[in-house]
């Protein structure tokens, strides 16, 4: 990234670091109405991928979280999630309910890992540059998984989602792209692995997984 407001120690705003994430990758800054509709999109491949910040409400402690987020055509039901290990992680592994091994230690540590398909969950997980994304952030939660039930009825199950989020606003330009760059790379090796088509989605299309015999 060129010399700038973005790394010269000086703090961003949202809107400032979501600019500066776009120019790095190239990538199209969409300014909302206000500062917390602006979004980023990024073009890799056939799939979009959208930087947003959305909250959740609840009840009296609404929660902010920026995520990133893309569409893909599915070729099998799999799903994943890495989130960050906590004290109820520690509880579950103490009753027998143990996250994916995935041979490397250190991710371990840190997160734990589920998937709908354990061997084409390790599959994935053996992507060197996937990992060290992953690792690269101070905390995030990356899904892969079916859509609401909603917008299954209308655009069948064979549509499904990668999610990168994390807790708060981010300001930090290089985490951005990072979390922007994780799902490109998750979108990549679902296709490597098997487990997506290289092809874009297209509004309007009922999809469905082909089942295997």
């Amino acid at each position: 990234m060129p010399k700038s407001k973005a790394n010269s120690g000086a703090k961003l705003d949202k809107r400032e670091a979501f600019r500066a994430a776009a120019s790095h990758l190239d990538a199209t800054f969409v300014q909302g109405k206000r500062s917390s509709g602006d979004q980023v999109h990024l073009e890799h491949g056939p799939w979009k991928l959208i930087l947003d910040v959305y909250i959740v409400n609840n009840g009296q402690n609404p929660i902010t979280f920026t995520r990133v987020r893309a569409l893909y055509v599915a070729k099998e039901d799999f799903t994943l999630r890495i989130s960050e290990r906590s004290v109820l992680t520690r509880i579950a592994e103490l009753f027998g309910f143990h996250g994916l091994p995935v041979g490397d230690q250190g991710l371990e540590r840190k997160y734990t890992i589920k998937s709908s398909n354990e061997p084409r969950g390790r599959s994935f997980m053996t992507d060197r540059r996937l990992r060290e994304l992953i690792m690269a952030q101070p905390s995030l939660r990356l899904e892969i998984r079916r859509l609401p039930w909603g917008r299954r009825r209308k655009s069948g199950d064979g549509i499904r989602a990668v999610a990168v989020q994390t807790t708060g606003v981010i300001k930090n330009p290089e985490h951005l792209v990072n979390y922007l760059l994780l799902v490109a790379a998750t979108l990549d090796q679902l296709v490597r692995i098997g487990a997506a088509h290289k092809e874009p989605v297209t509004e309007g299309r009922n999809y469905a997984i082909r089942r295997r015999v």
